[in-house]
């Protein structure tokens, strides 16, 4: 065995457990290791506090021989005690010579059995003298990332300084102590900082080198610890100049809020002069990040997480609030009709689609009902109200220019007759706005039910507004039948597919049907008033015995029916029974306007046999140009039986004219009665009784099917009660 003393730190570092209560003496010359006699410090120079390391002869990369080192210097102390090597007392050995090392390991060997007993002491001497690194040495540990080290060192030297702190020592001290707890929050500063741009990174790293993740992730955790720790300890507190607690685990989760926010916002956003579409191509990028990002939490970030976190759930929610604050402030500004479609469709539908939220490898984890709707329903109200004010100028645009179109059209009609498609007259008007009409109800089905009601309540009133004018550019013209039929099947046309949009609002449809059946009834009076006209002038005094006024209607008559022809067969029909049951309305309204009185039975006989020619001459011509009246006909029949009929009859072919015309009013009867002759007396008056009489018991049992006396207007009183 050596006779050469070995020095351990303990031998150098004497505490108040030494024998005298004093430092063991330490001169240069005997000790190459160059440690002071002063306590141990993360503040020394790094150089200090590194040389009992770096003056070692030892080479660096033999780390079995630095750890025998090491236990050296603890098993010589012990040593030297249990087996008072006095003799070597004034020798010194330099622990880092390699060869007094090697020969060391004999001596160990021969007193390892003794030192068995002394093992947990070992390991807890070897603990003890654990060397505390410098600021500069953390700093550095930091600047290499290795963070778990630093945080390490960070925590002792947060305990170093919390059993330093003495308020009772001098003013130098103190300053010197304020000093060092600086340097100790600029580490923890320069920690916080590391742990804020990995979690801002995530993406990244998690992809690249998910231990770099985890390690971070770590260091939050220890230090949530010695929070919770710090409180317990420091209850109540009596400082805060180590800033604690420092609430990591709350900064770690608003970096990585801040981060989703930052992805959020650097997604292109071009403007409407760059591009006209820049919000729907905004949008697309902005769902395949969204898309993109929770793929990459869910299979690489979640994996570094423990469960606890929900880490997954907590992106998920991050993205749905950022990007909910996204599109509010987008919606701020002036959007156009194109972009709010964009926008509410966006919004209400591809979020929560597949193509987002609901994506097959999000959707098992992604709870849309937890998370609310994206935008609140105020936010939504105003942008749909946006919409719809927009959809407003786009419906009013497009129906003021098909107007423009069609009335540019109608001057060329004046010199030459309108263009025939497939042998008929045709408009494009009532297609290209029905059309319109429906483009614009599918796109705003495809976002809310709401919003359509109020598209389609926007389309009416357009619609009836475009009526109106269409119907009042028409009368100005010229009374050119070419003009009138052209209008006539474009305000049909648009009946026809008005009824289609009843059963989606039956209020404002049935508003706009009966604004086109007026005016529909305009045009045909329009079309059929020189026939009409001359009705008017039937029922003179030659009447009776002279037919040529009425054939001549009947030949006019003709020739329009011919020229309706140019309709659609669809609409050539409505017309041709729309003007049968004018014709015959107005030739009725002649009889009972008291335009002719008979005298005598045989002149009644003549006019009751005249009222049934001409009246199958006005059905039959009607008939074969493809008439749909035919609840007219029974009139041919009827109503000159009533007229010849004998006085014991009356009261039976009053009932039978009734039955299939309920509308024939005490009026209508007064005038027939005048026309056959009967002005005054008891049989008069009991055919009034008996008429209210049939009308009370029928009440309830006889339908309208069909108007005709009661669009006959009988103003006052007859000229005959007079």
């Amino acid at each position: 065995m050596s006779n050469s003393k070995i020095v351990s730190s303990d031998d150098l570092h004497a505490d108040k457990g030494s024998p005298d209560g004093s430092h063991a003496a330490c001169s240069p010359s005997d000790v190459k290791t160059g440690l002071t006699k002063n306590k141990p410090s993360f503040f020394h120079n790094s150089k200090k506090v590194s040389q009992e390391t770096s003056d070692m002869e030892v080479d660096e990369p033999d780390a079995n021989l630095r750890e025998e080192t090491g236990i050296l210097r603890n098993i010589s102390k012990r040593l030297s005690k249990r087996l008072s090597l006095t003799s070597t007392k004034n020798k010194t050995v330099n622990v880092s010579d390699g060869n007094t090392a090697n020969n060391l390991k004999g001596d160990i060997k021969e007193q390892e059995e003794k030192c068995n007993s002394l093992e947990n002491q070992d390991a807890k001497c070897s603990t003890e003298n654990t060397k505390l690194l410098s600021v500069m040495e953390i700093n550095q540990l930091l600047s290499q990332n290795l963070l778990l080290e630093a945080n390490e060192n960070i925590n002792k030297l947060e305990e170093e300084l919390f059993n330093e702190r003495e308020p009772e020592k001098d003013e130098k001290y103190h300053q010197e102590y304020i000093k060092k707890v600086r340097d100790f929050n600029l580490l923890c500063d320069k920690l916080a900082e590391k742990l804020t741009c990995i979690a801002s990174n995530s993406f990244t790293v998690a992809q690249q080198d998910s231990r770099i993740l985890c390690v971070a992730l770590k260091v939050v955790e220890l230090q949530e610890a010695a929070d919770k720790n710090w409180e317990e300890r420091m209850n109540p507190p009596t400082t805060n100049c180590f800033r604690r607690p420092r609430k990591w685990n709350d900064l770690w989760k608003e970096t990585v809020c801040k981060s989703v926010q930052e992805r959020i916002a650097t997604v292109c956003l071009l403007t409407r002069q760059q591009d006209a579409k820049w919000l729907a191509l905004h949008l697309e990028q902005l769902q395949q990040t969204i898309l993109e990002d929770l793929k990459i939490v869910k299979n690489f970030i979640q994996k570094c997480y423990p469960e606890n976190y929900k880490i997954f759930n907590m992106y998920v929610e991050c993205y749905h609030s950022d990007v909910s604050s996204h599109l509010e402030r987008i919606q701020q500004n002036h959007l156009e009709y194109n972009e709010l479609y964009s926008f509410l469709n966006w919004v209400l539908h591809t979020y929560q689609s597949p193509d987002v939220m609901s994506h097959p490898d999000l959707s098992l984890e992604v709870k849309m009902k937890e998370l609310g709707p994206l935008l609140n329903q105020e936010v939504m109200e105003n942008v749909m109200d946006k919409y719809a004010k927009a959809l407003k100028v786009i419906i009013s645009n497009w129906m003021k220019n098909s107007l423009e179109e069609e009335k540019t059209k109608m001057l060329e009609f004046e010199t030459q007759d309108p263009e025939l498609k497939i042998g008929c007259y045709h408009s494009n008007m009532a297609f290209d706005i029905t059309q319109m009409v429906y483009e614009c109800l599918k796109n705003v089905d495809n976002i809310s039910k709401k919003l359509k009601d109020k598209a389609l309540h926007i389309c009416f009133d357009e619609l009836e507004n475009l009526i109106h004018c269409y119907h009042d550019i028409i009368m100005c013209k010229p009374n050119v039948v070419p003009v009138l039929m052209v209008g006539l099947i474009t305000c049909i046309d648009l009946r026809e597919n008005i009824e289609k949009l009843k059963q989606d609002n039956d209020v404002h449809a049935n508003k706009i049907e009966k604004t086109l059946i007026s005016v529909v009834k305009q045009l045909n009076n329009s079309i059929s008033n020189e026939i009409l006209l001359r009705v008017k002038k039937l029922m003179t005094k030659k009447w009776l015995s002279n037919s040529e006024d009425f054939n001549q209607i009947i030949s006019i008559a003709e020739k329009y029916c011919e020229e309706f022809k140019k309709m659609k067969p669809a609409n050539y029909q409505v017309l041709v029974s729309s003007i049968h049951y004018q014709f015959v309305k107005e030739y009725i309204a002649q009889i009972v306007k008291q335009r002719f009185r008979c005298k005598s039975s045989e002149e009644r006989d003549r006019a009751a046999n005249k009222i049934r020619e001409e009246l199958g001459t006005i059905n039959e011509m009607y008939g074969e140009f493809g008439s749909t009246a035919l609840w007219l006909l029974p009139l041919a029949q009827e109503l000159p039986d009533f007229i010849s009929s004998d006085k014991s009859e009356l009261e039976t072919k009053l009932k039978t004219l009734y039955m299939d015309y309920p509308d024939i009013g005490e009026k209508h009867l007064l005038a027939l009665l005048h026309f056959r002759g009967i002005l005054r007396g008891k049989r008069k008056s009991n055919l009034i009784k008996y008429f209210n009489q049939v009308l009370k018991e029928s009440e309830d049992s006889v339908t309208l099917s069909h108007p005709l006396f009661e669009e006959i207007k009988m103003e006052g009183q007859l000229n005959c009660m007079s």
